[in-house]
């Protein structure tokens, strides 16, 4: 029960970020266009992901070595003495980089020459800003204190959001966007320090020596994170304009909001695992793992119905333009349906600390998603680069349900509790298109219909499951 409840807290964090992340979206598209807010996407591609992988990477280190419990002042020492000196080297290469491009193309065609070129100052900063957040947040996560970790995150995106809005109500553009993004990160970073139960202290070699060794495995996991959320947005700003990759964005946005549930779940089972490991208590991981599993696709499924049937709708609440995003919008909750069983399975092998595992599955996930990323863009467009992380998502699945089997045992799978999903999400559909010719074309309608769906859903789904009736109940009374 506490699992749960501290799950349900973490949700709770995340329907806050998501929420503040879809209001400065539909802000920054209805007033200044898709275009600046491709411009955005790629800079945050770039600078709070690409660029952040070898730091997230010593993040999940951090994280993995205080849940152990030994000497986590330490541990947390040497993540902020990692973090600091790849923070340097990164921020320096990006004001270097673009430098050396303006030199020899002052006027790139490609979105992301221009970027480099024209904001490497405000990308150095997020860089840094970036470093500082990723490692408290691991630091908070490694000593089980997941709700609050969430909680810091949903502080960090309403700071930013707040600010970015104001801005762009000033009429600010892209510079403006970064820098208060920058300066969010910078502030949660001083909150969850100040906050946190443990200081950074000198760490010994032979901690460093561990954060590196787990460090150059956890790596690949970070890379296969961005590899999913950002590589078609990198290699569509090769071959598109921002405006395409805008509204892009803007759909790989309400696709995420259905992973929501599987990123709580997963931030709460890792630190109960890895000390579930520690013990070699492998067939409570095993049902707990089957309860994740349970709960992963409880919004992705009938996120799924709801694309096909009033995606372009959805997408035209930010503008009328916006509306020729809904293939990619189908394609793209697919790509997420696939990735949060993917992401359970490989967030198990982390934990029981077998990042060499993990490692093999994730280059087999990045090969295939950059091979066909380039190959399915270059010869069909933006739906290429939808339909390359969709497909490389369902072989990480494949391949990480084998390896987790190998190394733990055969996981149970709830397919009967998936199956009622999957009937709630029919009755749903049914009611929406039903309703949908009734209900005005306007925002206010789109609205109306979305939450005629989930109250069709939920009630369904209560309804049919006697598990999940059940869970609904006792987290119910354990928050009262």
């Amino acid at each position: 029960m506490r699992l749960g409840k501290t799950t349900l807290l973490h949700f709770g964090s995340q329907v806050v970020v998501s929420g503040a992340g879809f209001a400065v979206t539909w802000v920054i598209s209805y007033l200044l266009g898709e275009e600046v807010l491709g411009q955005y996407a790629v800079i945050v591609g770039i600078g709070f992901f690409w660029l952040a992988i070898p730091i997230r990477a010593v993040g999940n280190a951090v994280r993995k070595r205080i849940s152990e419990g030994r000497d986590p002042e330490g541990y947390l020492g040497a993540g902020v003495v990692l973090n600091a000196l790849v923070g340097v080297v990164l921020a320096s290469a990006v004001l270097l980089g673009g430098e050396l491009v303006a030199r020899v193309s002052p006027n790139p065609s490609q979105t992301f020459f221009q970027i480099l070129v024209q904001y490497n100052l405000e990308l150095a900063a997020l860089v840094v800003s970036t470093v500082a957040y990723s490692t408290v947040a691991a630091g908070l996560e490694g000593q089980k204190r997941v709700a609050w970790a969430g909680w810091l995150q949903a502080f960090e995106r309403i700071t930013r959001s707040t600010a970015q809005v104001t801005l762009v109500v000033l009429s600010f553009g892209v510079s403006a966007l970064v820098a208060s993004h920058a300066a969010a990160l910078a502030v949660a970073a001083v909150v969850g320090l100040l906050t946190s139960e443990l200081r950074p202290s000198v760490p010994t070699r032979e901690e460093i020596r561990e954060l590196v060794s787990y460090a150059r495995y956890a790596w690949m996991s970070t890379l296969r994170s961005n590899v999913f959320g950002w590589m078609d947005t990198i290699v569509l700003s090769f071959f598109v304009g921002a405006g395409l990759i805008g509204i892009y964005e803007a759909a790989w946005g309400i696709a995420s909001l259905l992973g929501m549930v599987s990123l709580s779940i997963r931030r709460t089972l890792f630190p109960e695992v890895s000390d579930l490991s520690e013990q070699g208590d492998y067939d409570y991981i095993r049902h707990i793992l089957e309860e994740g599993l349970l709960f992963s696709g409880v919004f992705v499924i009938p996120g799924l119905a709801g694309a096909l049937v009033i995606g372009e709708r959805v997408l035209q609440f930010y503008r009328p333009s916006f509306g020729i995003g809904q293939p990619i919008l189908v394609v793209l909750v697919l790509a997420y349906a696939a990735d949060v069983y993917a992401s359970q399975f490989l967030n198990v092998i982390n934990a029981v600390d077998e990042p060499r595992a993990a490692y093999r599955v994730n280059v087999a996930f990045i090969a295939t998603n950059l091979t066909l990323n380039v190959l399915l863009v270059w010869q069909f467009g933006w739906i290429g680069a939808a339909i390359a992380t969709a497909t490389a998502s369902a072989l990480r699945a494949v391949l990480g349900y084998r390896t987790l089997t190998r190394l733990i045992g055969r996981p149970s799978l709830p397919l009967r509790e998936v199956g009622i999903e999957v009937v709630a999400a029919a009755l749903m559909t049914a009611v929406v298109v039903f309703a949908r010719p009734i209900v005005p074309f306007r925002r206010s309608g789109t609205l109306m219909l979305v939450g005629i769906g989930a109250v069709v859903y939920v009630g369904a789904l209560v309804g049919l499951s006697g598990r999940v009736r059940e869970k609904v109940q006792s987290l119910t009374a354990a928050i009262a």
